[in-house]
């Protein structure tokens, strides 16, 4: 009996210092800080422990990729596509690409930038774009517009929601999160000929 619980316990200490361990990861991917020694000192535990969990880097991001995905609170997209009003649809989506560009704001970066060297963060990447590709189909699912070129559009609609436009608009330019919502919804409303109601933007 006392063999068992001493298992126990050290399969639950196990369990956590792992999850601390990804958990540290993941606001030190979240600053572009990617080292294994990096990531023990914010864990507070020593490098060989990292190590023992996670023998190479590559390893580690895919913890970390996994847990970020499983937290990040997709939107329904059919709830979304559900919207009757074309208009709050627009503002809708944008406010929930958005929400998720936040969110994932730094790890998203990093994964850009480490992507051509790690297969895991390649994948990730692509993932998340497709997830967000996703819900600006959306907004293109009953937009009867007079267009020679409708896949020229699709891709802006989905160029205006990237995680790395959504960078520019924040970082790049200052402008606050509600502030990027409304002028991209005013944009993407303008260019699928869809009238808005002002009062959902303030």
């Amino acid at each position: 009996m006392t063999r068992t619980y001493h298992s126990r316990r050290r399969t639950e200490s196990a369990v956590r210092t792992r999850q601390t361990i990804v958990e540290a990861a993941v606001r030190m991917h979240s600053q572009g800080i990617t080292t294994l020694s990096a990531v023990a000192e914010e864990a507070g535990v020593s490098l060989p422990t990292v190590n023992k969990y996670f023998p190479t880097r590559e390893d580690l991001f895919t913890a970390c990729t996994g847990h970020v995905a499983a937290n990040l609170g997709y939107p329904s997209q059919e709830a979304l596509a559900a919207i009757a009003d074309p208009g709050e649809r627009v503002i809708t989506v944008v406010r929930e690409a958005y929400r998720l560009n936040e969110t994932t704001f730094g790890t998203t970066w990093t994964g850009y930038v480490l992507e051509a060297e790690s297969p895991t963060l390649s994948q990730a990447v692509a993932s998340y774009e497709d997830s967000i590709n996703s819900l600006a189909d959306i907004l293109l699912c009953d937009w009867s517009g007079d267009i020679s070129d409708p896949e020229t559009m699709r891709r802006f609609v989905r160029a205006m929601l990237s995680p790395l436009t959504y960078r520019a608009l924040r970082l790049k330019n200052g402008l606050a999160f509600d502030d990027a919502v409304r002028h991209v919804a005013l944009a993407l409303a303008g260019m699928l000929d869809i009238e808005l109601r002002m009062d959902l933007l303030e």
